[in-house]
Formats: structure tokens, C-alpha cells, sequence
């Protein structure tokens, strides 16, 4: 039924609890499993911006997100590699988390997305409206959402 399993994760519980279900499914349909981190792409002030180009430190925000996406996929991976039969892949994309799961999506064509009902973002959730309720209405795929 599903050959493309994508789980979404920010840090969050959920996301991680997310990841056992994702890799359930992956062993139950011999699906391969796709663990997606989105880092949200760092805004400056000009004043900031100015200083950190003078400076030739443009590069440095990189070395700032790669230890926490790294973080949170290891623990991904971790939760993930319980079932030994699954094939895990992961992926960082930058970009704003919604839109860019469900481009990537669409781009890869991903059969089944398992996404945490709620992240780590809040506040955002309560302005905004939850990453999950948007991938759930966005995305061109069955969308499973674990509480």
C-alpha cells in the first residue's frame, strides 16, 4: 500500500513519538521510511547582516542549526532503527517547516506523511495554526497524525 514513508520531526514528544509509528508502518509495508527535519532560515537585522558580511561570518548560522537538526535526527534515527528491517533515510531541508513538507512531498512523491500533532512551536501554533493542521490540508498524500 505505502512504498514512501515520510515522518516529520522537530524535537518535539510527539514528533518523536511519531517517528515509532512512521517505522511501524515502514516494516509492516516494507515501505522505505524518509525522518525530515526543517530548519526555519535564520532572519537578520541589516545592521546584523552588515556586520556578520564585513565580517565573512555568512556561513556561521549554518554551524549553529547543524548540531540541533543533528540532534534531533539522531534521536529520530535511534527511535527509528528499533525495527531493524526498516530502510531509514533522513533529510534537512531549510525553509518554513509546512510548506517545505509538503513541497517535498509533492517533489518525491511520498506515499504516506506521519507528522507529530503538535511541535515545538506553540505559540506559533496559536497565531499561525499547527504545521500539522496545514500538512494534513496541503499535502497530495495520506497525511497520519500521532497525538
Amino acid at each position: 500500500m505505502f512504498k514512501k514513508i515520510l515522518c516529520a520531526v522537530d524535537g518535539s514528544e510527539h514528533s518523536l513519538r511519531s517517528v515509532e509509528v512512521a517505522s511501524e508502518m515502514a516494516e509492516k509495508f516494507g515501505a522505505t521510511l524518509t525522518i525530515l527535519t526543517v530548519a526555519k532560515p535564520m532572519k537578520l537585522s541589516p545592521k546584523l547582516k552588515e556586520f556578520f558580511q564585513s565580517e565573512s561570518l555568512m556561513g556561521e548560522a549554518t554551524y549553529v542549526l547543524e548540531p540541533m537538526t543533528e540532534g534531533v535526527l539522531d534521536e529520530a534515527k535511534k527511535r527509528a532503527k528499533s525495527r531493524e528491517t526498516v530502510r531509514v533515510e533522513t533529510v534537512v531541508l531549510e525553509g518554513q517547516p509546512a510548506r517545505t513538507i509538503c513541497d517535498y512531498i509533492k517533489r518525491t512523491k511520498v506515499d504516506c506523511a506521519v507528522i507529530g500533532s503538535r511541535g515545538l512551536g506553540d505559540l506559533e501554533a496559536a497565531l499561525l495554526g499547527s504545521v500539522s493542521h496545514k500538512v494534513t490540508s496541503l499535502a497530495d498524500c495520506t497525511v497520519v497524525v500521532v497525538k
